[in-house]
């Protein structure tokens, strides 16, 4: 009954039997945690979509503009600031919208929620200042876009929620769009798509864990604990998002790792723990061996994708960090629960973990005659023949990255049916001053008297060379009101007082200028997301620093430009961080300096189709568009740092499962090839199971309606297919029998420091 004799001085395996010594105790802890962490739900969440770059130009473009204007908050001048709203577009089949049954119908749909106490005020044609009601209608008269804005101290999120029910339109059509139905679509659809990835993941991946395990409760036990794992993470989140800029995307991404990570460490230690049954061992003994394999296993797999979504923190300025933190709770909240939780569950249960049988699952030997067994067979008398076609597929696969255009998404990363993205497209249709694409720059004038002839000569003439390039449609700014006035006719008005200058210049004034900072608005042509935006933004920059004032670049293709310079430089330092750390993590485990750095190039060739993807299907389209309900765009520059940050992690994950054992083999046996062999045909079903759950889960959230979440789950589930079966099961055992005893080969100085490991079980007993 032997077989645990060599584990005993090893801390795992004393925690396994504390484990099942303590079993109540190490579930109440865990019960404490799960219900103390779950419970930071309550306290609501303040996800945010903006966050502070405080080097990104465009950042400090808009601070410069906020802290000037904060004086004009009440009357709402600068439009950058004060109470927040939405629009609602209104149409009639028949109706022209200057039809008074129109406004009839206009004005029955805004009393069933006029009264709400959060409105501030409705502006719509009729109570409109005279000069500015014929912006609420369209261009040929056929639509009517109404205002509401609530009160400056209102949550006009949750004020929206409350009213958008509200919002009869009878006899018309209509759309609710702008500011605050935008963001609350986001919000929301953000929830709904994770609801409805849970519910469509969770039976699948019970089915393949019954068809794994074949047991219905060994099968129950991985989704078990994904639950404690996933309300914890979403209470940390819902917790930190009171402290810091938390992500709207943060909390799909701690669901899904959570999901993921939990069934498969779980998967992982359940298995191990029916092999040691299996074996002979009693429970206590089979649960402190589990603890000293699979459980240390867990651990130092939870360490390495740790420490890839910890490669978001470097990010500073994007949202990506929030995401990172809370991926690596989720991931340390899986391991704990996986290693205590579940642990002491299996003490209880014992060998009723195998109870209500099932005859269609995977048998738990693995023998000869198995399909792991042949492949790895295959693979070790053809290593040649099987590696170099995978190499080839994977490097194809990956090739329409290089084609790879970055920029940020705006309302278009919503399904095109969304009611807030079809009003805005009306708008845009029906509107001719709807939709121009615009960036501004913020100028601080220094003390300068912003009506002196030599600011308006320079300005003057700094908004008229911009005038000129071809991508700009319109300048707006003090200094050049309109194209056909002149820098000599603006010093004349300019030398009047402020109160007889025109009415128009008079307005124009208050919203875009102060003592002290200057806006100029730039509208251009090409889509905001673009290169030929992204080009505009850095040329108007270079510009800038030709004219004596201090002036910072901002608006959203300005952002997309600082977000895209942000991942450029510091995708390095944070690739580097992540490949020396897991380096140095596999090392620890193998004592082998060759195969840590052949598992960083096996994870990077995982990403490769993962990533080529991205480019074939969400930016150039090639038909999925269609089936898949999105619109084809420039590829988020957050989406390759984040697949890369998660899927390096988790495909060490399998390599450091597979590794461990393939080690174990080569320490009994000491031959290379027999080790591999071994180690495939021990790991190849519980893999190929637990990247099938993962697989399910991230898939899932590929029916979310944004665009971005979509691209991430389907990405992250290509990904791991391509690791678990190509890449874990035929390209790293062939390299690995191609390069022999060089696999576990460390220098002389290294191997001082670090003995190599000697065999974990003594076979004496």
């Amino acid at each position: 009954m032997g077989g645990g004799v060599g584990y005993r001085k090893d801390a795992f395996y004393r925690m396994g039997q504390f484990s099942h010594d303590h079993r109540r105790m190490v579930i109440a802890l865990s019960l404490v945690v799960f219900f103390g962490l779950g419970s930071l739900i309550a306290t609501g969440s303040e996800f945010t979509d903006a966050f502070d770059g405080d080097e990104m130009e465009s950042y400090q473009a808009h601070h410069m503009i906020t802290e000037a204007f904060a004086s004009n908050e009440s009357e709402g001048e600068s439009g950058l600031s004060g109470g927040r709203g939405f629009r609602i577009i209104f149409a009639h089949d028949e109706w022209n919208a200057t039809h008074p049954q129109f406004a009839e119908a206009v004005n029955l749909t805004l009393s069933g929620f006029s009264d709400a106490p959060t409105i501030d005020h409705i502006l719509t044609p009729w109570n409109a200042d005279s000069n500015l009601s014929s912006r609420h209608y369209s261009d040929d008269g056929s639509h009517m876009r109404i205002d509401i804005e609530f009160s400056a101290n209102t949550d006009a999120k949750e004020a929206y929620r409350n009213i958008k029910d509200d919002i009869k339109c009878g006899d018309l059509l209509c759309w609710r769009t702008g500011d605050v139905a935008i963001d609350t679509t986001f919000d929301d659809r953000m929830v709904e798509d994770l609801i409805k990835a849970e519910m469509l993941a969770a039976p699948l991946t019970i089915i393949l864990l019954i068809i794994v395990f074949s047991s219905i409760v060994a099968a129950l036990l991985p989704v078990a604990i994904s639950i404690p794992t996933v309300i914890s993470g979403v209470g940390i989140i819902f917790w930190l998002s009171h402290q810091m800029d938390v992500n709207n995307y943060a909390m799909n991404i701690v669901s899904l790792i959570g999901i993921g990570v939990s069934i498969d460490y779980s998967l992982f230690i359940v298995n191990r723990f029916r092999e040691e049954l299996l074996n002979g061992h009693d429970k206590r003994e089979a649960l402190a061996i589990t603890s000293a394999t699979a459980g240390k296993a867990v651990f130092f797999s939870g360490v390495t994708v740790v420490i890839g979504l910890t490669g978001m923190l470097f990010f500073e300025g994007t949202g990506l960090p929030s995401m990172g933190i809370g991926g690596a709770l989720a991931v340390a909240l899986a391991v704990f629960f996986s290693t205590t939780f579940l642990m002491a569950i299996l003490s209880i249960l014992g060998e009723n973990v195998n109870r209500l049988k099932v005859p269609f699952g995977m048998t738990q030997k693995t023998g000869s005659d198995g399909l792991w067994f042949k492949l790895a067979d295959f693979v070790m008398r053809r290593p040649v023949l099987t590696l170099v076609p995978i190499l080839i597929l994977l490097i194809g696969a990956g090739a329409p990255f290089l084609n790879v255009q970055l920029g940020l998404g705006g309302i278009d990363l919503l399904a095109p049916d969304e009611e807030v993205r079809v009003g805005s497209e009306i708008q845009e249709e029906e509107w001719s001053d709807f939709g121009e694409a615009e960036i501004f720059i913020a100028i601080d004038l220094q003390g300068a008297d912003r009506y002196s002839n030599e600011t308006i000569d320079i300005l003057h003439n700094f908004s008229a060379s911009i005038t000129e390039r071809h991508d700009v449609s319109s300048v707006a700014s003090i200094y050049y009101p309109t194209s056909d006035m002149n820098a000599t006719t603006l010093k004349t008005i300019y030398s009047l007082p402020q109160d007889q200058h025109p009415v128009a210049i008079q307005e124009l004034a208050n919203a875009t200028s102060t003592e002290n900072v200057i806006i100029i608005r730039i509208v251009y042509l090409p889509e905001p997301g673009s290169p030929e935006a992204h080009t505009l933004v850095k040329d108007v920059r270079l510009m800038e620093d030709d004219i004596p004032f201090h002036g910072k670049v901002g608006g959203w293709a300005a952002i997309s430009v600082d977000i895209i310079d942000e991942v450029y430089e510091k995708t390095p330092i944070a690739v580097t961080y992540i490949l020396f750390c897991t380096g140095i993590l596999v090392f620890i485990q193998v004592r082998s300096v060759l195969i840590p750095l052949k598992a960083m190039v096996m994870n990077i060739l995982s990403l490769t189709a993962s990533f080529g993807m991205l480019v074939y299907v969400f930016q150039e389209g090639h038909g999925f568009e269609d089936w898949m309900n999105f619109t084809p765009l420039s590829v988020d520059p957050t989406t390759p740092v984040i697949m890369f940050c998660i899927v390096f992690g988790l495909s060490m994950d399998y390599e450091v499962l597979m590794l461990s054992r393939i080690h174990e083999a080569y320490l009994e046996t000491g031959d290379n090839t027999e080790a591999v062999r071994r180690g495939l045909q021990q790991t190849g079903r519980l893999i190929t199971g637990a990247a099938a759950v993962m697989v399910v889960v991230f898939a899932s959230f590929a029916i979310a309606t944004v665009q971005i979440i979509k691209a991430i789950g389907l990405g992250l589930a290509l990904a791991i297919a391509i690791d678990a079966t190509l890449v874990r099961a035929i390209v790293v055992p062939a390299t690995m029998r191609l390069m022999g005893d060089l696999n576990w080969w460390s220098p002389k100085w290294l191997a001082k420091w670090f003995p190599p490991h000697q065999p974990n079980i003594d076979e004496s007993e």
